[in-house]
């Protein structure tokens, strides 16, 4: 980390200037290291948040994808099933058709065998016309059964025709859903591609910062030692001889031997 910024004397003496200059220049580095650090905090900063934001618009486009082939399978199988339901109206409409056909021959024929008993019981022949008489009345009954089918497959046809709409506009509207989810889904995948590029670009400013606040602290810590270091000389030189003066005024003078023999020069008085 840079250096914080302190408050320094002026200096005063000789090279002053210089040294105040160097001083500020060193102030100025060290303020701008840690405004460049504070960037490049930032940046990294918002470079892990922008990536935590990819992975969440990663995971909601995967979401909305997994929707999409779900209602897209589902508006299929709708379709599927409102074309069968089709068919089956279709079927029961023509069956209905022809029931309703059939019914009305045979009500044509019990009529006709009717009148043919009539007739029968007009010339003397009660037994035969009593025949003709059931017949037509079983003829009669068929075709109201024939003509009961009819209706009721027409009403099937009409009800099965209905279904097969709503469920083909279900199916529709499913497709459409699923459709809605897979654009979602690649809106989602753009915006996680982006915001990765974008985490990635702060991330090598937020590096790039960090690394010049690096610099401009080592650079400032260097003009500051270089700003001080000839204060210090100067305060050492001009602070050099006198102490040598005291050192050599206090030093203690060597102490003087008391002699020990006799003087030379002088003759020695002989022993009795």
């Amino acid at each position: 980390m840079p250096a914080r910024k302190t408050k320094r004397k002026v200096p005063t003496g000789p090279g002053a200037k210089v040294r105040a200059e160097e001083l500020a220049a060193a102030d100025a580095a060290a303020a701008a290291a840690l405004d460049e650090s504070a960037v490049g905090a930032a940046d990294v900063t918002r470079g892990e948040d922008e990536t935590a934001a990819a992975a969440t618009y990663s995971a909601l486009s995967n979401a909305a994808a997994r929707r999409g082939a779900r209602d897209a399978a589902e508006g299929a199988a709708t379709l599927d099933m409102a074309d069968e339901v089709a068919a089956g109206g279709a079927l029961a409409a023509a069956l209905s058709t022809d029931e309703f056909r059939r019914g009305m021959e045979l009500a044509g024929i019990a009529g006709q065998v009717q009148v043919g008993a009539d007739l029968v019981q007009g010339v003397g022949q009660p037994t035969l016309a009593a025949f003709l008489g059931r017949t037509s009345e079983q003829l009669r009954v068929l075709a109201t059964e024939a003509l009961s089918r009819a209706t009721e497959g027409a009403l099937v046809a009409h009800g099965a025709e209905h279904l097969a709409g709503k469920l083909a506009a279900l199916g529709r509207t499913e497709m459409g859903h699923g459709r809605d989810e897979y654009a979602t889904s690649d809106a989602l995948g753009a915006a996680s591609a982006e915001m990765a590029a974008a985490a990635v670009r702060s991330a090598a400013a937020g590096a790039a910062e960090l690394a010049a606040a690096t610099a401009m602290g080592g650079m400032a810590q260097a003009l500051a030692h270089d700003g001080a270091e000839p204060e210090a000389g100067a305060r050492a030189a001009d602070e050099g001889p006198p102490v040598k003066a005291a050192a050599a005024r206090r030093a203690p003078k060597p102490p003087t031997r008391a002699p020990t023999g006799r003087a030379s020069g002088r003759p020695s008085k002989p022993k009795k």
